[in-house]
């Protein structure tokens, strides 16, 4: 299998800790992250490292269950993910700095192939899928940064 990483960074007119409680109420990805749907948590509360999510993910004209696992949970500042099962295999992280009155949010993730016609674009056209993704992944935290700062987050 041929994975392929990138990250963004965006920085929120919000304080930290209320990026956090968006953030880590992991049901609210289905806001800003772009495909995800149907997100429930499968865990006891409180969320933290061993919780399960599970959701919907519509990519390429399809749509598939997905199974994720909360692998890293730093309060307040880390949030990693890997999907245990779904239609590609994936490790994300989502790290919160504090920047003055403002927040830094950088999200950085690792996907595997899921067909060969992938794993051939991760491998020739690596440069451009890399992009490609970073600028995806840019849009999602723009997507998030507007719900944070909207008036009633």
């Amino acid at each position: 299998m041929v994975s392929l990483s990138a990250s963004a960074t965006i920085e929120i007119d919000r304080d930290p800790s209320d990026v956090w409680a968006y953030v880590s109420d992991v049901t609210n990805q289905d806001h800003w992250v772009d495909g995800m749907s149907e997100s429930e948590l499968l865990s006891d509360e409180p969320v933290g490292r061993g919780s399960q999510i599970r959701g919907t993910y519509t990519y390429g004209g399809g749509s598939a269950p997905v199974l994720m696992t909360i692998t890293e949970f730093r309060e307040g500042r880390q949030l990693s993910i890997d999907a245990t099962e779904g239609p590609f295999p994936f490790s994300g992280t989502l790290s919160l700095q504090r920047s003055g009155p403002s927040t830094t949010v950088t999200n950085s993730m690792s996907a595997g192939s899921d067909h060969i016609f992938t794993s051939i674009m991760f491998t020739v056209f690596r440069p451009l899928t890399k992009l490609m993704m970073s600028r995806q992944m840019k849009k999602e935290l723009g997507q998030l940064k507007a719900i944070l700062e909207s008036a009633n987050p």
